[in-house]
């Protein structure tokens, strides 16, 4: 296999990245050998890792060694790898030589993750270096770099820091990408939603701050509303299939377009902003009506007797600090008592 000593650079990669502040330190970048053989490694940050078993083999089947370990298999593909948690999208994967797998020969793993294009994860690096570790006890092997050299801590250590920092970046980059500022001044963040963003610096200020906005609509008639309203709901609805874990700040929206609606149902001779949330509120209801039939009631169950016992615990906290406090005042007045007579 062809092989090249790569070291990724802040700028050979594609994302956008944050401004330095000074000269870079070269021991930030850790030097990586990165296969060349295949279509994926012309990414100039892709990153390769190998395992070297131990001994002539590695331990027990590699697949649920890899399972303990913390890797599971990729969405769409027929590979063990890491995967984001909130859009089941690859972070790294293990490549291996099948042929040799198959004559009982395999002695080498390795591991491709590159943090440049691989799906977004908040350290990524130390995340990838604990499976990583864990997978090299169990299957008796060590960790390599993509030459086969053995990688002491500190060069794992420094690896593990990379990834994290150019997820930092990334991050760093898609915020700068989703602000935008108008003509008046104001700023604002954009999120995936059209009609939601972040005020972050008001038009006339220069001083950041912040404001919700979550649910910025225009006055428009009654049909021409709804329609609009109902696309809105259907952007949540599309959220909520892109993401697991990601959190939408639905409590925020239902408020906003409550307070948009108020007690009228829209208005058949006038454009208004209740058009909107009537045609977003007929979606929302049928939302909750095919979930409510759906959901498991021991799931409800649970999370009331939970807050129950929340309430409980809470009582007797409270109870215990109202006994602990009026003990403390006792002992003061009687200490102030004793002080008096002396």
């Amino acid at each position: 296999m062809n092989a090249i000593i790569a070291r990724p650079a802040v700028g050979a990669t594609k994302a956008e990245t944050r401004p330095a502040k000074g000269a870079q330190n070269p021991k930030s970048q850790p030097p990586l050998r990165c296969a060349t053989s295949t279509a994926e490694s012309a990414s100039p940050s892709l990153i390769v890792l190998t395992l070297r078993p131990d001994g002539q083999k590695f331990n027990g089947n590699r697949i649920e060694r890899a399972q303990e370990a913390g890797f599971a298999w990729l969405n769409k593909i027929h590979l063990i790898g890491l995967s984001s948690e909130d859009t089941d999208e690859e972070i790294a994967r293990h490549v291996v030589n099948h042929g040799d797998e198959a004559m009982g020969n395999l002695n080498e793993i390795q591991v491709h993750i590159d943090p440049q294009l691989c799906a977004f994860r908040w350290y990524a690096g130390d995340y990838l270096i604990e499976c990583l570790k864990k997978y090299a006890i169990l299957i008796g092997g060590h960790i390599c770099d993509g030459m086969g050299q053995p990688l002491a801590d500190e060069a794992i250590g420094t690896i593990a820091k990379y990834i994290n920092d150019v997820m930092e970046r990334r991050r760093d980059a898609d915020r700068l990408a989703r602000t935008i500022t108008l003509p008046s001044g104001e700023t604002r963040e954009l999120t995936e939603l059209s009609f939601a963003y972040d005020v972050v610096r008001e038009a006339g200020r220069k001083r950041r701050g912040f404001r919700a906005v979550r649910f910025d609509v225009p006055a428009l008639h009654y049909y021409e509303g709804r329609a609009l309203g109902m696309q809105m709901a259907g952007e949540i609805v599309q959220f909520y299939s892109r993401h697991k874990e990601k959190k939408l700040d639905l409590r925020g929206i239902l408020s906003e377009a409550m307070r948009s609606y108020g007690d009228s149902y829209g208005s058949l001779d006038k454009a208004t902003i209740a058009n909107v949330a009537s045609g977003f509120f007929d979606v929302m209801n049928t939302l909750i009506e095919v979930g409510a039939r759906h959901l498991n009631p021991k799931w409800l169950e649970g999370k009331i007797a939970q807050s129950k016992r929340h309430h409980e615990d809470w009582l007797r906290e409270r109870e215990e600090a109202k006994a602990e406090f009026v003990a403390r005042m006792k002992s003061a007045r009687e200490a102030k008592q004793k002080g008096g007579r002396a």
